[in-house]
């Protein structure tokens, strides 16, 4: 096994327990170092929009995640508003992003008539230019952050936007992040972790914070960095760190992909 003893550092909430056990299987250890948190939205916040939506509709409805899409679906359940819900989505033209969203939005019978080819927001908003939104009544699922350059390209184009955020992402604890840092920097970790891009951001923006950021991208250089995929490596990458993802973007397909390298152990990254 060529991950035999190898120390993965994981930095997801979110099917990290998955993950940990992929990596067991192939003789790693895994380390559970989440570097953010989800917070879910304010019920009555939630519950006044899935109202509004269930009553009048939308001209669009643009999804950006497939949590988002299920935890909309299971509030919905909750509220006894999901069949007035998945009707006015049936009515509505749907845009998504990613394949999660696609797959989260088929599994209730639905289909997109616009969708990014990347899984990024400018793919997203590539797809949308054919259509045209002026006085449409668009609600926008965000993705656990703001999205400022989609919500000025709808808002460029006359849409009447309303913004749903589900769920957001918040960085964790700093005695969590100092942590993690600490593990890389004294090379107690072999590999971390992203699955996805707010990982990176927090973690890179403690480092920033207490001046350690050229260290810690000098740690990478023996440190794998690991990114579930493209979207997910950018940040790395353009912060001058060098990153590895799978050609598959799935989880397991990360570490087979991984475990498949020419000695990843004694090479490095």
């Amino acid at each position: 096994m060529k991950l035999l003893g190898m120390r993965f550092a994981l930095c997801g909430p979110r099917r990290a327990e998955d993950l940990a056990l992929i990596l067991k299987k192939q003789g790693a250890i895994p380390l559970f170092r989440p570097t953010i948190q989800t917070v879910l939205a304010e019920p009555h916040t939630l519950e006044a929009q899935l109202r509004k939506f269930a009553q009048e509709g939308a001209d669009w409805v643009i999804f950006t995640t497939g949590v988002g899409l299920e935890e909309l679906h299971k509030q919905a359940e909750v509220l006894g508003l999901w069949e007035e819900v998945r009707s006015q989505l049936q009515r509505s033209k749907v845009a998504l992003r990613g394949y999660k969203a696609e797959r989260a939005l088929r599994r209730h019978g639905l289909e997109a008539l616009a969708k990014d080819e990347d899984g990024t927001v400018e793919g997203l908003i590539e797809a949308l230019q054919a259509h045209s939104f002026a006085g449409q009544r668009v609600f926008l699922q965000l993705y656990g952050q703001p999205a400022p350059r989609l919500v000025r390209f709808l808002r460029e184009q006359g849409a009447e936007l309303e913004e749903l955020l589900p769920y957001r992402h918040v960085c964790a604890p700093e005695a969590d992040l100092e942590r993690l840092l600490e593990e890389i920097l004294t090379r107690q970790v072999d590999a971390v972790v992203f699955t996805s891009v707010p990982q990176v951001e927090c973690l890179l923006s403690y480092a920033r914070e207490q001046g350690r950021l050229e260290i810690l991208k000098e740690a990478f250089e023996e440190v794998w960095a690991l990114a579930i995929g493209r979207v997910t490596a950018r940040p790395l990458q353009e912060a001058g760190i060098r990153v590895w993802h799978p050609q598959t973007e799935r989880i397991g397909a990360l570490v087979t992909e991984f475990a498949a390298l020419e000695g990843p152990k004694a090479a490095g990254p």
